[in-house]
C-alpha cells in the first residue's frame, strides 16, 4: 500500500513543481528561459551530443573554446550525457534528459524512505506522509536550480545502507551497495560522491570495529578500491587529469559560503509565514536549509518528548544499564561523520544573521579543501536529511497513542505545505519551442559563414540583456560552431588566460583569423583600431551590437548580408570609425617623471605588450590617497636615455573604494591602449605615473619590461 500512494503522491508534487511537461525530452524552453545555471547545463549537454567522441570521454572542445571543457564542469550529469549521446543519431537536436533526472531524484527519494521506514518497523501512514514531507522537503525543492545536486536520494540510500542488519542483509552485499552508490555518485556530481565517500568511510569501520564481521585487511582494501574507482572513473571522464591545469580551489573563498547559524529556520524569503533572515554575504544562500514550519514543530515537539523522557527516567531513579538506554557503540562512525560535515559546513567561521561571532583557526590543509569544495554548506545536507527522518521515526516509535503520533505528523504535513507553497510554487515553468530574444536568422546565418565565433574580450558576452552568452552560445550551436563563451563550475584559467592574451595581442596587432567572427562589446572596439586604420577589418553592426571580420574574406553572401545589415546603422558606424581614427600614441617628456615617495596599490589583471601597441586593464591608487577623482593617471615607459608616457582612461570602481574603506577613491579603474610608433626602439621598464591637483606624481615600476622595435632575438 505504502508503494501506491508514494508514486501517486510524488507523481502529483512533481507535477506541482516542475510540471508533467517538462518530462518531454524535446521541450527546452523551461531551461533556457530560466536565465540561470539551467541554460548553461543544457548547453553544455547540447554541444557535447553535437561533437564527435573525445578522450577523456567527457571532453567538449566547441564549448568555452578553444580551451574547451568537461561536461562535468557544466554540471550536465555526466552518466547520463555519456548515456543518451550513444543514441545521438535517434536523438532530436533539442533533446534533454533534465526533466526525467528531477523526477527520478524526487521518486528515489521518497523509494528509499519507504526501505528505511520500513526497517525501523514504521507503520504505512506515517511511511506515506514522511515520502511526501521527504520528496517536497524545501531544501530539494529549492536546489532544482542545480539539477545535478538533486540527488539527495542517494544520501538517503547511504543512511538506510548503514543501518542494514546482517539479520536482513548479507555485509558483502551492504558493501557492495555501498561501492555502487559511490561509483553512481562519482558521474553525477563530485559534491554528492564526497558526501557518500563519507559513509564509504563509515559503513566498513562499523562493519570491521563495532560488528567485527570483516577483518581489518579488508576494510584497507574498500577503501583502497573505492578511492581509486573515484579517480578512474574521474580519470577517463575528464573530471581530474594529470596536467591539473583547472582551477580547483579558489583562494580567499574559505568561510565565503558557510553555513549561518540561522538556516534551519531561514526561510529565504519562501515562507508563508516567516520572513528572510539577513545573510553576512549572499553567497550563503548556498546554505539554504529551511526546515519548513510543518518540520520546525515536529523537531521541536520530539525535542521536548525527549527531555520530558530523560527527567521523567531521573525522578524514577530508573537503573542506568537498562538495555533501553544504552548507546548503540555502533552508531559512533555515524555520529563523528554527521560532526565532521557539521564542521566542515560551518568553515568554523560562525555566523549568525549578518553578524561574524566568531573565528577558530583551522590548520592550512583544512583551508585548502574547503576553498576546493567552496560551497561547503552543502555538507550540511547529510545531517538534514538525518534530522527530518528520525525525528520522524522517533515520534513514530515513541511511546505515544499511535493515533496521536500519526496526528500529529498529518498535521505537520498540511502545515508543511501552507508554509512552503511559495516554493513550491516559485519555478515559473514555461514550456515548448525555445526562441532566444534575439534576431535569430541573421545572427545564425552570419555565424554560418565563418569556422569560429570569437568574443572579445575572451570569454565575455556584450550584454545585450542579462544572461545573453547562453543566447548567443546556443546560436552558435544551431549554426554547428564553435564559441569562447561559457560558464562552469571549474575551469583551466592558465590556458584561458593564455588565450585571452593571444587573441588581444593578435586583434591589436591587426591580425585578424579570415576564419573567425569577432563580436565585441562597443567600449572594447578600440582594440581595433589598427585593423580599421590600415583597413584591414570590417566594421558592422547588428541588434546595436558590433560585429568584426578580417577584410580578406571574400564571400558575396557575407557582403550581401552585411550591406543589408549596415544599412540601418550606417551614420553609428560612421562616427564610431572616425572615433576610431583618433589614435592614442605615448608621447615623448624630457626625463621620468618627479615623484613623490610614496607607493602605489594597483593590479593589472590584464597587460598585453604587443609589437605596435601596449593596453591593459586592471586599477590602480596612491596609498596615502583620499580622493582620486581628478587624478590623472599615465603608462609610462622608461630606458636609460629615454622616457615616454601615455594617459590612461579612470574607470567608476566602486569595489576598490569599499575595499580599501575609502569612499573617494572610487575612480581607480584603469583602461589603457596605446600605440608605440612614436617610441624609440629599445628595452623600457613600464610604470605607473599619478598626478594629483597640485601637479605632483607619484610613481612606480610594475616589473614589466616592453621590447620596442626590437627583435627578441637574433635572426639566424
Amino acid at each position: 500500500m505504502p508503494w501506491i500512494f508514494s508514486l501517486i503522491a510524488v507523481l502529483l508534487i512533481f507535477h506541482y513543481i516542475y510540471g508533467f511537461a517538462s518530462l518531454q525530452p524535446s521541450n527546452i524552453n523551461w531551461l533556457m528561459s530560466a536565465r540561470h545555471d539551467w541554460g548553461t547545463h543544457y548547453l553544455g549537454w547540447a554541444y557535447y551530443k553535437s561533437e564527435p567522441w573525445h578522450f577523456p570521454i567527457g571532453k567538449i572542445t566547441g564549448y568555452n573554446y578553444p580551451v574547451g571543457t568537461n561536461v562535468g564542469f557544466t554540471d550536465s550529469i555526466p552518466l547520463l550525457a555519456i548515456f543518451f549521446k550513444l543514441f545521438r543519431p535517434w536523438l532530436s537536436s533539442d533533446f534533454q534528459y533534465y526533466g526525467l533526472w528531477l523526477f527520478i531524484c524526487h521518486l528515489l527519494a521518497g523509494y528509499f524512505t519507504i526501505l528505511l521506514f520500513r526497517l525501523f518497523k514504521v507503520n504505512w501512514l506515517i511511511t506515506i506522509c514522511a515520502v511526501i514531507l521527504i520528496s517536497s522537503n524545501p531544501v530539494l525543492v529549492y536546489r532544482g536550480m542545480h539539477p545535478a545536486l538533486c540527488g539527495h536520494w542517494m544520501l538517503i540510500a547511504c543512511i538506510y545502507y548503514y543501518f542494514l542488519d546482517r539479520q536482513t542483509t548479507n555485509w558483502k552485499k551492504i558493501l557492495l551497495y555501498q561501492f555502487s552508490m559511490l561509483a553512481f555518485s562519482s558521474l553525477i556530481n563530485p559534491y554528492l560522491c564526497w558526501m557518500v565517500l563519507g559513509f564509504s568511510f563509515a559503513i566498513p569501520v562499523k562493519l570491521c570495529f563495532y560488528k567485527k564481521w570483516i577483518n581489518w585487511k579488508y576494510l584497507i582494501g574498500y577503501l583502497a578500491v573505492s578511492l581509486f574507482s573515484i579517480w578512474f572513473l574521474w580519470l577517463i571522464t575528464g573530471m581530474v587529469s594529470f596536467g591539473g591545469n583547472e582551477g580547483l580551489g579558489i583562494k580567499g573563498s574559505y568561510g565565503l559560503y558557510g553555513l549561518n547559524l540561522n538556516s534551519l529556520f531561514n526561510s529565504g524569503g519562501f515562507s508563508s509565514y516567516f520572513p528572510q533572515l539577513k545573510w553576512v554575504t549572499w553567497h550563503q544562500y548556498e546554505g539554504y536549509m529551511y526546515l519548513g514550519l510543518g518540520m520546525l514543530m515536529l523537531v521541536c515537539l520530539y525535542i521536548l518528548y525527549r527531555t520530558a523522557v530523560f527527567l521523567w527516567k531521573k525522578i524514577e531513579k530508573k537503573n542506568k544499564s537498562n538495555a533501553e538506554g544504552r548507546f548503540d557503540r555502533s552508531l559512533t562512525p555515524l555520529l563523528v561523520l554527521l560532526i565532521c560535515f557539521v564542521i566542515f559546513s560551518v568553515t568554523l567561521v560562525f555566523t549568525y544573521d549578518d553578524k561574524v561571532l566568531l573565528r577558530i583557526p583551522v590548520p592550512g590543509f583544512f583551508i585548502r579543501l574547503e576553498e576546493i569544495f567552496r560551497a561547503s554548506s552543502r555538507f550540511f545536507w547529510v545531517p538534514y536529511y538525518f534530522l527530518i527522518l528520525f525525528t520522524i521515526i522517533g515520534i513514530a516509535k515513541s511511546r505515544m497513542h499511535p493515533i496521536l503520533s500519526s496526528a500529529l505528523i498529518i498535521l505537520a504535513l498540511f502545515v508543511q505545505y501552507a508554509d512552503t507553497k511559495p516554493l513550491l510554487t516559485s519555478k515559473n515553468m514555461v514550456y515548448g519551442t525555445y526562441t532566444p530574444p534575439l534576431d535569430n536568422s541573421n545572427w545564425i546565418r552570419l555565424m554560418s559563414q565563418f569556422d569560429e565565433i570569437l568574443f572579445f574580450p575572451a570569454f565575455n558576452s556584450p550584454k545585450l540583456r542579462s544572461m545573453d552568452y547562453q543566447d548567443f552560445s546556443y546560436l552558435a550551436l544551431k549554426a554547428g560552431k564553435p564559441v569562447n563563451l561559457a560558464y562552469l563550475a571549474r575551469q583551466d584559467d592558465h590556458a584561458m588566460n593564455l588565450f585571452s592574451d593571444s587573441l588581444t595581442r593578435d586583434i591589436e596587432s591587426a591580425r585578424l583569423s579570415p576564419r573567425a567572427l569577432y563580436i565585441v562589446d562597443g567600449a572594447y572596439l578600440e582594440h581595433f583600431s589598427r585593423a580599421f586604420q590600415t583597413n584591414s577589418a570590417r566594421l558592422n553592426m547588428l541588434e546595436g551590437c558590433y560585429f568584426v571580420y578580417s577584410a580578406n574574406i571574400k564571400k558575396d553572401t557575407l557582403e550581401a548580408l552585411t550591406s543589408r545589415l549596415n544599412a540601418v546603422h550606417r551614420a553609428k558606424l560612421d562616427s564610431t570609425l572616425v572615433r576610431l581614427g583618433n589614435r592614442r600614441e605615448f608621447t615623448k617628456t624630457a626625463k621620468a617623471p618627479e615623484s613623490d615617495n610614496h607607493s602605489i596599490r594597483y593590479n593589472l589583471e590584464s597587460l598585453n605588450i604587443g609589437k605596435d601597441v601596449i593596453s591593459s586593464n586592471g586599477w590602480g591608487i596612491v596609498d596615502t590617497s583620499e580622493d582620486n577623482r581628478i587624478d590623472s593617471v599615465f603608462i609610462t615607459l622608461t630606458s636609460a636615455k629615454e622616457s615616454y608616457q601615455a594617459p590612461v582612461t579612470t574607470l567608476d570602481r566602486q569595489d576598490v573604494s569599499v575595499s580599501f574603506g575609502r569612499p573617494f577613491v572610487h575612480n581607480a579603474g584603469i583602461k589603457f591602449l596605446a600605440f608605440t610608433d612614436s617610441v624609440q626602439s629599445g628595452t623600457y621598464k613600464l610604470g605607473l605615473a599619478f598626478k594629483n591637483v597640485k601637479g605632483r606624481y607619484v610613481y612606480m615600476a610594475t616589473g614589466n619590461e616592453a621590447v620596442i622595435k626590437t627583435p627578441e632575438s637574433d635572426s639566424p
